[in-house]
C-alpha cells in the first residue's frame, strides 16, 4: 500500500457479519418451514411462511450494513463511508489530526471545533492492516501539512 493512496474496508467485523445474516436467514427459513398448520390458536398459512423468510431477508440486510465502511485517502483528501448513508469527503486542510486511541474501537480524524469522524474502515480487530493503514494515512496527513514550497 502506497502513501499516494490509502484504502481502507473492515475485514474482521464483515466476515463476522457476512456469517451472522447468513444463520439469521437460514434460522428464520427454517422457523418458517416448522411451522404448524393448524387451527389451534393463531393461523399460520403459505404466506405467513414466506413472510417470515422475508423477515429474515430484512435483518440480515442490515446485519450486512457492517460490510459498507470504506476509506479513500489520497493528497486531495479523504472519501469516508460509514455502515448507512453515503460518501463524505474531508479536505487535509481541515485535519488537524489522525488517531487510533488505545481505548477505542475506530480510528478517528479531528477537526477543528472538537469535531470528531470516526474512520469505520480502520477497526482494531483489524490488526496488522489497521497498522499498515493507519501509517498511509499518516504519512498522507504529514505530506499535506507539509510547506508549497518544500520538497520534502
Amino acid at each position: 500500500m502506497s502513501a499516494a493512496e490509502v484504502v481502507a474496508r473492515p475485514h474482521r467485523s464483515a466476515r463476522i457479519a457476512t456469517i451472522a445474516a447468513a444463520v439469521v436467514v437460514v434460522a428464520f427459513v427454517i422457523c418458517g418451514l416448522v411451522l404448524p398448520d393448524g387451527t389451534n390458536g393463531a393461523h399460520v398459512n403459505t404466506a405467513d411462511r414466506f413472510g417470515l423468510a422475508g423477515v429474515g431477508v430484512i435483518v440480515a440486510l442490515g446485519i450486512l450494513g457492517a460490510t459498507r465502511p470504506r476509506l479513500r485517502a489520497n493528497a486531495g483528501g479523504l472519501d469516508v463511508r460509514p455502515f448507512f448513508g453515503g460518501w463524505r469527503h474531508v479536505d487535509w486542510d481541515l485535519v488537524l489530526a489522525v488517531e487510533f486511541p488505545s481505548k477505542v474501537r475506530f480510528a478517528r480524524l479531528v477537526l477543528p471545533g472538537e469535531e470528531l469522524i470516526p474512520l469505520y474502515a480502520v477497526q482494531r480487530g483489524d490488526g496488522e492492516r489497521s497498522v499498515e493503514v493507519m501509517q498511509g494515512l499518516r504519512a498522507l496527513f504529514v505530506e499535506s501539512q507539509a510547506p508549497a514550497g518544500d520538497p520534502s
